[in-house]
C-alpha cells in the first residue's frame, strides 16, 4: 500500500525528521473505494472511464485517492485524467461535482488528441466463425423505407 502525506513541509535538502501521530479507522477498503468511483464514474460521468487502485493520502483528512482513466474503442486506455477522494472512515466520495467537470474536461482534452477512428475496412477471415452457414441478406426496396424527418 503506497501512503501520500499531504501538507507535510520538507526542506529541499538536508536531514528530515517525520513524525507522524494519526490514528484513524479504515472501514472502506482501498478495492472498496476503487469500486465506489469505478461505478460513480461510470453512472454519473461517462462509460469510458473506469477507477485505477488508490493510494492512501494522509493530510487534512484521510481519504483513499482514486485515480480515474478514459478509455477510447480505437485505442483502448488513454490515460488519467483526475482524481476522486473517497473517505476512508465513511465511504464518501468528496467534491464530485468538481471531481466531475474536471474530468469531463481532462478527458476532452485527450479525446482531442487522438486520431480519428478508422474502422477496419473488412472483418478479418480469423473472425468470421467458419463452423456457420451465411445468412441471407436482407434487401428492402426503397418504397418500403420510412422517411424520418431531419432532425429526429
Amino acid at each position: 500500500m503506497t501512503i501520500l502525506l499531504e501538507h507535510y513541509p520538507l526542506p529541499e535538502r538536508g536531514p528530515v525528521k517525520l513524525s507522524l501521530d494519526q490514528t484513524f479507522a479504515i472501514n472502506v477498503t482501498a478495492e472498496e473505494a476503487r469500486r465506489q468511483v469505478d461505478r460513480w464514474l461510470l453512472m454519473e460521468v461517462s462509460c469510458m472511464m473506469g477507477a485505477d487502485p488508490p493510494t492512501l493520502v494522509i493530510g487534512e483528512r484521510i481519504v483513499w485517492r482514486v485515480p480515474a482513466h478514459f478509455s477510447a474503442p480505437q485505442v483502448g486506455r488513454v490515460g488519467v485524467v483526475g482524481m476522486v477522494d473517497v473517505d476512508v472512515s465513511t465511504g464518501e466520495i468528496y467534491s464530485t461535482a468538481e471531481a466531475k467537470k474536471a474530468i469531463e474536461r481532462c478527458a476532452t482534452e485527450l479525446a482531442a488528441k487522438l486520431p480519428p477512428y478508422q474502422p477496419l475496412p473488412a472483418i478479418p477471415a480469423t473472425c468470421v466463425p467458419q463452423h456457420l452457414s451465411p445468412v441471407p441478406i436482407l434487401v428492402l426496396p426503397e418504397e418500403e423505407l420510412i422517411p424520418v424527418p431531419a432532425g429526429d
